[in-house]
């Protein structure tokens, strides 16, 4: 009852009983009480309206057709990924199994050692034999006139 005091502007009601006290009590509502009331609830109803239309049946075929293509595009994504690391994609795997197929084999790379050769040194330099600039050979047979 609080809503439809508040649409009148009332504080409380005025509850009436028949002459005999018999019955139920009521309250008396005059043309301009019951006009207001009609006013809020046909602007509720237009409310209601607008807001359930606003996603139409065509707009949330549209958002599902949507996310279809997105999912059937992280999955290409996702099963390229697995095929360029050797790993077979399996029927049925979702795309949290892949991602963490994916991990593992990324943790794995990670943890190799053998990922480039790496030339060591301690800074000194080697000894040329007889090389100039480390390339050149003047005692070499093709290098003498």
């Amino acid at each position: 009852m609080k809503k439809v005091l508040a649409v009148l502007g009332l504080q409380a009601f005025t509850f009436h009983n028949n002459f005999w006290g018999s019955g139920e009590a009521h309250v008396k509502l005059d043309n301009k009480q019951l006009q207001l009331i009609e006013d809020a609830l046909e602007k509720k109803e237009t409310e209601n309206t607008t807001a359930e239309g606003a996603e139409s049946l065509a707009d949330l075929q549209a958002k599902v057709t949507g996310f279809e293509a997105k999912e059937t595009a992280v999955q290409e994504a996702l099963t390229a990924a697995l095929s360029l690391n050797g790993i077979a994609a399996t029927e049925g795997q979702t795309v949290a199994q892949a991602i963490e197929v994916l991990g593992t084999k990324c943790k794995e790379y990670g943890d190799s050692k053998e990922t480039h050769s790496i030339i060591q040194t301690d800074g000194k330099e080697k000894p040329s034999d007889g090389l100039q600039n480390g390339f050149y050979d003047p005692t070499a047979p093709h290098n003498q006139l």
